[in-house]
């Protein structure tokens, strides 16, 4: 077990050999999730520019442009996305 102290910045470091062994470099996206008291951190299944791609290959393909998609998305800001 490691202790890490959260910045002012509210930024932890996460310990070199943590990194090494999971292969998390700078460009790594992680989950962070609160369970309860706790805090889970998990390397993410996608990578988010991945997701991004292939978002925004379909948005072009189905001729939204980004004027639409903005308005979509302050509209429904606030709506559940399960």
């Amino acid at each position: 077990m490691v202790i890490v102290k959260i910045s002012t910045k509210g930024q932890i470091v996460l310990p070199k050999k943590i990194r090494e062994d999971l292969d998390i470099k700078d460009d790594t996206y992680l989950v962070v999730e609160r369970i309860g008291n706790n805090i889970l951190i998990k390397k993410a299944e996608a990578r988010f520019d991945e997701i991004t791609k292939m978002f925004s290959e379909a948005v072009k393909k189905k001729g939204i442009t980004k004027e639409e998609l903005l308005q979509y998305l302050k509209e429904n800001k606030n709506e559940d996305l399960h």
